[in-house]
């Protein structure tokens, strides 16, 4: 759920942009709960599992996979806090980061089905060495969100700064769709979601590729486009306070260098919520 440094990944010259995963990982489940209002208040706790671990559609690692909990307070205010924490299994320490956020979710109009997020958030590393270089422990965070019954629509956004500032911005669409219901408030249904990822990528030059004044080429440069494409389908279940969810995800990676490009990849991914009303 937060973030990767350091690891190596497939890319033109075995290097890796140095902005991270989207701030909240692939948990949907969580995603959801930050964007919609609430009459009630609440404590929302839970863990995912991805099989793999990807940064924009890239993986990080060989199959690397990972497990992401979380500890969330929701008020009926609006404002909310909590912390995550990462374990990823291929890196050493295994526990690699915490992320403690604060925010406030508000709707912006009478139906409620227009809303406004933003949050802080605030990253710890549990490094192996005091060598390794962190560039962003900080972010601000902001989303838009309209939905009705059936479908909606996810705007978000997010400043990273520390050492460095990076930024990037995804655009989603996605449908609640009931199979069946049970119980008082039991549901079982699909809630598949197309997400694009707009970031910034590094592209590596070898020196000297400039024959009139080597020096004066750059070893680098960075560009902002469209990194990834996500097309996620998941199984979901509400039966009392639990939500359990079993998703499948394919990514369509793009890369700024028009010369290299990424292979298509997927991944599954489970997670089980459990949420205990406050009033």
């Amino acid at each position: 759920m937060l973030l990767l440094w350091g690891l190596p990944a497939l890319s033109q010259y075995d290097r890796i942009d140095s902005l991270l995963l989207d701030v909240f990982g692939n948990d949907k489940a969580l995603n959801h709960l930050f964007d919609q209002p609430s009459a009630s208040s609440y404590i929302y706790s839970g863990i995912n599992c991805d099989s793999k671990t990807f940064y924009a559609g890239r993986e990080l690692g060989d199959n690397m996979y990972s497990l992401n909990g979380n500890l969330y307070m929701f008020h009926s205010g609006g404002l909310y806090f909590g912390a995550s924490g990462s374990w990823y299994s291929d890196l050493d320490p295994g526990y690699n980061s915490t992320l403690v956020t604060a925010g406030i979710r508000k709707p912006l109009n009478k139906k409620k089905n227009l809303s406004f997020r933003a949050s802080y958030s605030r990253f710890f590393f549990n490094t192996a060495d005091s060598a390794t270089e962190i560039v962003f422990n900080n972010n601000l965070g902001a989303g838009l969100l309209l939905r009705n019954n059936f479908i909606g629509g996810r705007l978000s956004f997010n400043l990273l700064f520390g050492k460095e500032i990076g930024m990037n911005l995804t655009p989603s669409i996605f449908s609640n769709i009931t199979l069946v219901r049970f119980g008082g408030f039991g549901k079982f249904f699909l809630a598949p979601e197309l997400s694009l990822f707009i970031g910034s990528e590094t592209i590596e030059y070898e020196n000297g590729s400039s024959i009139i004044d080597p020096l004066d080429s750059p070893s680098s440069v960075t560009k902002y486009g469209l990194l990834n494409t996500q097309v996620y389908i998941p199984v979901s279940v509400y039966a009392g306070n639990f939500d359990i969810e079993f998703g499948y995800s394919v990514n369509f990676p793009m890369a700024q260098d028009k010369i290299f490009t990424y292979p298509v990849s997927s991944f599954f991914s489970f997670s089980i919520g459990y949420l205990l009303p406050l009033n």
